[in-house]
């Protein structure tokens, strides 16, 4: 069975259980009502009539003038009566002279004061009421009338009649809105869903351009979006990996070409096999091992499997090692040096974190223009460390800083090797802050260039 249908007899239960309920409530109430106020109408037309009774006997002194016309009983009931409200009735039903006929079949009996019938039918015992007449605080008589329970009239029972009619067209109408709108809550639900597993089997074939959209505002409408982002996260992913694999290919086939053109012409006798060719292929090999060192390394961190063995550094010991190693460098180029590092151990890989120090060293060395600026900073940033590398021009665009962390990136493609690298020093960069629980951001330079702040 279907959602769709599971949905649809879930509600229609519900629904049917509930009408049933408010049916059988209301009838019941009703019921229940009707009786209470038959009695309590009776009980004070009774009332009356006792006392018009008390005051013909007062102006008689017996009971005969009703044993001898039976039918005034009746006439002073129906005197005693709620009129207007008869009056009512009888205009509804158009039949004035029935309902009186009616009312003056009402069995009423007039009692003694030792309760021996007088007047009347005679009353059972279990299912009678009495009403006490009385003259001057002396009891004279009673009245004795049958209880709504032994006795209904032909109204009464027409009356329940029509409402307990009313009540099954209620019930019938409440069926038909019940399969209505269990159709219509079901369908409702099961549209998003079903817009889902066809969707859904869309991605798994690898279509990640549709999407879904969704105005609503419940758990379905936030499963759909949910599902929209991870198309566009597939489809992301997708077009990297296509990426990836074009900027792989390419950074291998630079190198590759190189050496095959050399040896081609070693081999053609074009070039001659000295010293300056032999040192020329082996600088095209250390890079292209450079190259595959780092895309294994990324690779790695990538998976999760870079290893780390974690121990007490001194950071700030790390930065200067890795400076001495640059400064030869630095002075050819003309750049100026300024550090600035407080004493900070941490909790780290002493080479993933020279590591790291290189990249961005290197990295600067590579990018900032003879005879600038490069500031080395570690400080204490509230509960963390701050490590800021920041160097002068030329600097970077705002659109591609958010990209700089990215496979293969380089600010300007058409850079060649030498000079651009291969892209993949920041992200490995990255990779490492990631693994020590930190963070890394870049920004625009005081100096003119590249700011890299990483907080430990």
């Amino acid at each position: 069975m279907g959602i769709r249908n599971k949905f649809f007899l879930t509600f229609l239960a519900t629904f049917l259980v509930l009408i049933l309920a408010a049916s059988g409530f209301y009838f019941f109430s009703f019921q229940q009502s009707l009786s209470q106020y038959l009695d309590e109408r009776q009980q004070a037309q009774v009332e009356r009539l006792a006392e018009h009774l008390a005051v013909a006997y007062a102006q008689n002194g017996s009971w005969d003038f009703l044993i001898q016309d039976p039918r005034l009983l009746h006439r002073l009931y129906w005197l005693a009566g709620e009129r207007d409200r008869d009056q009512e009735r009888d205009d509804d039903r158009g039949d004035r002279d029935r309902k009186r006929d009616d009312i003056h079949s009402q069995p009423l009996t007039l009692l003694a004061p030792d309760k021996r019938p007088l007047l009347g039918p005679p009353q059972p015992r279990s299912l009678s009421r009495k009403v006490a007449i009385q003259v001057n605080n002396r009891l004279v008589g009673w009245l004795a009338y049958p209880d709504q329970d032994a006795l209904r009239d032909k109204l009464d029972r027409r009356f329940q009649a029509r409402q307990l009619r009313f009540a099954g067209w209620m019930a019938l109408v409440g069926l038909g809105l019940s399969l209505l709108v269990s159709w219509l809550l079901a369908r409702h639900l099961v549209a998003p869903i079903t817009a889902l597993t066809g969707h859904t089997r869309r991605l798994s074939e690898g279509d990640y351009q549709g999407r879904l959209g969704s105005q609503r505002r419940d758990e379905l409408g936030e499963l759909i979006r949910h599902v929209d982002t991870l198309g566009q996260r597939l489809e992301q992913g997708r077009r990297a990996r296509q990426r990836w694999f074009s900027d792989i290919a390419h950074e291998l086939r630079t190198p590759l070409a190189v050496l095959q053109g050399e040896l081609e012409a070693i081999v053609d006798g074009v070039r001659p096999l000295s010293a300056d060719t032999i040192a020329a292929l082996e600088s095209e090999v250390r890079q292209l091992t450079h190259l595959v060192n780092d895309l294994h390394d990324l690779a790695l961190a990538d998976a999760g499997n870079l290893r780390y063995h974690f121990t007490g550094v001194d950071l700030d010991e790390l930065c200067e090692d890795a400076l001495d190693a640059v400064r030869p460098a630095l002075a050819r180029l003309g750049i100026e040096l300024r550090t600035e590092l407080a004493s900070a151990r941490i909790q780290g890989d002493p080479v993933r974190l020279r590591q790291l120090l290189d990249n961005l060293l290197q990295n600067s060395l590579k990018y900032t223009d003879p005879n600038g600026q490069l500031h080395l900073g570690l400080a204490r940033h509230g509960e963390r460390w701050r490590l800021t590398l920041n160097d002068s021009a030329p600097g970077v665009p705002d659109d591609a800083l958010p990209k700089l962390f990215d496979h293969l990136f380089r600010v300007e493609s058409s850079r060649n090797r030498q000079t651009g690298g291969a892209g993949l020093g920041l992200a490995i960069c990255q990779r490492i802050v990631e693994a020590h629980g930190g963070t890394m951001t870049a920004d625009h330079s005081p100096l003119g260039g590249l700011q890299i702040t990483i907080l430990f």
